[in-house]
This record gives C-alpha cells, structure tokens and sequence, in this order.
C-alpha cells in the first residue's frame, strides 16, 4: 500500500529501488489497497487566515499541506473540498455560507516514470488557491448543515477534515454576554464598551456559536461521517469548544486537547498525514494478485516486520474462521529453519520458487490486520503498510 506521506518523490522507471525498499527481505511488493474512502476537506478562509505566523501566511500553509496530502494520496482516496465563507462574501456578506468548490473524486493515480501533478491533484489546488480570496467571517455552522445532503449521499466510508484559526460566529439569531462575545474573547473591544455583542457595537453575529457549531458536527457524524478537527493558530482561545467538536465529530483523542492543536504551520503536513493514514489505512487489505505461495509472504508496518498469528499480527482473511490458517502456518513454518529467529528468512532469488499457477489454497486475495496490530494501524500511527513476497512467512513459534 503507498504510505499518505506529505510529500511525494517523483523517480524515473529506469531508476533502482528507491532506499524505502531496503531491507525487506524478498523485496518484491504486492499490491495492497482497502476500500477508498472519501475525504472532505471543510476549509476556513475567513479575514483571519490571512495573518503571518512562522514567516507563512495561515491560509496558503493550510492549502499547501492539504494539497501536498492529496497528491501523495493519489489513488488511495476520493477527493473533495469545501471553503467558507462562500463565494458570496462581501464587505455587505461577510456570512456567506460555504461552498464546494472540488466535487467529489478519486485522486490521480500515482506517477510513473514522469513527475508532475496529474489532473485531479491540478484540479484541487486550482478550487483551493483560486476561490476569490481570504475574507470575511467564519459561519462554520451554517456552512457543515448546509454540506450534510452533500457528504451524506457519498457512497461508501467518508470523513470530514476541519481546519480552522478561530470561533463560529454568524448566527443572527444569537444572544451573548462579554465572555462569548468573540471581540471580548480576543482583546478587540474598546475598554469603554463591556460587551462588544450588542446592536451598537460588532452585534449579535459576533457572538460565538458554539451550540449550534456542536449540532452541525453531531448531525454529520449521525450519518457515520466522523469529522476531524485541526485547531490552526490563533484558535488557542477557543480550544475548549474545539475538543467538544472533536467529541461531536467522533475522533476525539484521548490526549489533550482532543483535537489536533497546530502550534506551528510547519506541523501540519505530519498532522495530515497521521489523519490520512487513520482514514485510508485499514486492517483488511484486498491484494491485487494472488501471491505464488502463501508461505512466501510478509507483512511489514513502517518496515517492522508482523508475525503469523491470529493475537496480534496478521492472517490470511479466509483463515480468519479456521483459527490460525494451519495450511498457511505450516506451509510457512516448513521453510523456516528451527534455529531461525522469529524473523523473515534472507532471500535467494536463485531458489525462489517460480510462479506458478495458484490452486484453490494458495489463491488468497486478502489479509487482515489483527489484535494491537490492528489498532496501532487503526489509532493513525502507522503510515506505510507493505506487503513483500519472497522468503518464509514469520510465524508465531
């Protein structure tokens, strides 16, 4: 399976192995993919994303980093985005409700032999950059209802990323004293005046929605949709409400805060790819192709090799019935020599075994994950699965 880094290395096909393959033993590599998820991103480009913090401007890092996600993705995933305020913003509009602007896709299919971005990955950075400006104020809740009809006729697994630097605000219908009121929370209301929420002030849609804001995230996740929230800087005054977003949204962290706190842009890109591992990875990977022997086959997370066993490694899928697939462990375990480690055996490619034909035994097009390997995969720490034919399965002795 291609690992959701940030970035991606275009390589000639001419070109030796790239030192990602180094190490594992067999070095040839199955093909592995789980069901392509959906993964929407709901932008915030309110006025506030254009301040500079780390020499970057908060916007063009965020968009930098969630194209630099969906470029490495390639394939993996469908490809969709939503940015508010919408494009109806004005000095007059500063509450326009988000918009779409990249329909749902699949992403491009992964380079070869040439760089460049291909057409989806060009399409997406186009809507994300070119989408009329940073401006205006931050109508989260209106815009996540307004995107529900939209992400819940997605077919198949989907999750929402949230990024935004500060409070929901634009509820006409909102009433506030001083400690909710968002100027007051920022320090931006005149000391002659106690709450800047009035009529005569910055009025009732300057209150922070926070209620509201819960409810749209909870009506969303009704539908199975979990959203993950990432905190860009500037939103530290309103940590609390986004830890009751990530609880809404159903990816609360069981750290502090629960949601994905970015204290400096050059974070985000590691951030992403914890969150795009989470959503594409998965514990049951399909194969391209039957490998030529079962008991020729490893399994490696970011490079560390998993042993056979139904505890806490992985199983053929079709074993998963049969407790420890016995064919498969015993076929595996006859090429291993006794003294071996509970290692991969080196390979020789001179006495590998040629392909051949698959009988109905040795025709398994899939594996699961299982036991703390499965939620260490599961939790978003893991962000290469690889699956290597070649030498002696590692087997539980």
């Amino acid at each position: 399976m291609v690992p959701p880094t940030p970035r991606r290395v275009c390589v000639d096909d001419a070109a030796p192995p790239s030192p990602d393959a180094q190490g594992y033993c067999g070095n040839m590599f199955i093909t592995a993919t789980a069901e392509r998820p959906n993964l929407y991103f709901v932008i915030d480009r309110s006025g506030s994303m254009l301040d500079v913090v780390d020499g970057q401007e908060k916007f063009g890092a965020v968009a930098n980093a969630v194209i630099g996600l969906v470029r490495s993705l390639g394939p993996q995933a469908n490809i969709g985005a939503a940015l508010f305020p919408g494009y109806a913003v004005s000095e007059m509009n500063p509450c326009a409700v988000g918009d779409e602007v990249f329909p749902t896709q699949p992403g491009d299919a992964l380079p070869s032999g040439s760089c460049g971005d291909g057409p989806v990955t060009k399409g997406f950075a186009t809507a994300v950059r070119s989408s009329g400006g940073v401006f205006g104020a931050t109508p989260t809740a209106a815009s996540l209802t307004a995107l529900i009809p939209t992400l819940s006729r997605l077919p198949g697994k989907t999750a929402v990323i949230l990024a935004t630097d500060g409070g929901p605000n634009c509820n006409s219908r909102a009433t506030c004293d001083s400690s909710s009121c968002i100027p007051n929370i920022e320090n931006q209301c005149p000391s002659n005046i106690v709450n800047c929420c009035t009529p005569e002030a910055f009025g009732v849609e300057a209150c922070l929605d926070g209620e509201p804001t819960r409810d749209a995230v909870a009506a969303i996740y009704q539908h199975g949709i979990p959203t993950y929230v990432i905190g860009i800087p500037g939103s530290s005054p309103y940590s609390a409400l986004l830890d009751q977003l990530a609880l809404a949204g159903g990816t609360a962290r069981p750290t502090h805060p629960a949601y994905y706190d970015v204290a400096h842009l050059d974070e985000l890109d590691g951030i992403l790819a914890t969150i795009g591992a989470k959503v594409v990875l998965s514990c049951h990977l399909k194969l391209d192709s039957a490998p030529p022997k079962r008991g020729l086959v490893n399994v490696y997370l970011d490079r560390e090799l998993l042993t056979y066993g139904a505890v806490d490694g992985w199983v053929w899928s079709d074993d998963l019935d049969g407790g420890f697939g016995a064919a498969a462990a015993d076929g595996a375990a006859s090429e291993l020599d006794a003294d071996q480690p509970n290692e991969a055996a080196p390979s020789d490619s001179d006495s590998m075994e040629p392909a051949t034909p698959n009988d109905a035994a040795d025709s398994a097009l899939a594996i699961d994950v299982v036991g703390a390997a499965c939620d260490k995969l599961s939790s978003g720490q893991v962000q290469q699965v690889q699956i290597v034919f070649g030498c002696p399965t590692a087997v539980i002795r």
